[in-house]
């Protein structure tokens, strides 16, 4: 949905929902209903669901024990290099993770 309407959005990740639709988003999504047409018109409450749910992770989606490696790869200056670096990072990941990740990053794992 982001991807298909949300992008020409301003501010998507920045303006906040109203607190009440994304309280229902949150708990149509928690219970698995697929009664979600009505959140398509409004982006920014898909985003802020997408916001909180990688807030209440129990440990970062690119976890806390990688951190030192992230930093590293994301400074080395070649660019050719640092997306190599970068990659063997990802690997490491937790397949949890990694399946998060590509969720949200399709094109990229």
């Amino acid at each position: 949905m982001l991807l298909e309407t949300g992008m020409k959005e301003e501010g998507l990740f920045r303006i906040a929902a109203g607190a009440s639709k994304l309280k229902k988003l949150k708990a149509a999504l928690d219970c698995s209903t697929s009664q979600l047409e009505e959140f398509y018109s409004d982006p920014h409450a898909v985003a802020g669901a997408l916001k909180s749910y990688l807030r209440e992770l129990p440990d970062p989606l690119m976890t806390s024990q990688l951190y030192d490696e992230w930093i590293q790869a994301s400074s080395v200056s070649d660019p050719d290099k640092r997306l190599q670096a970068l990659w063997l990072v990802c690997d490491k990941l937790p397949k949890n993770n990694r399946n998060n990740l590509s969720l949200m990053f399709p094109a990229c794992l």
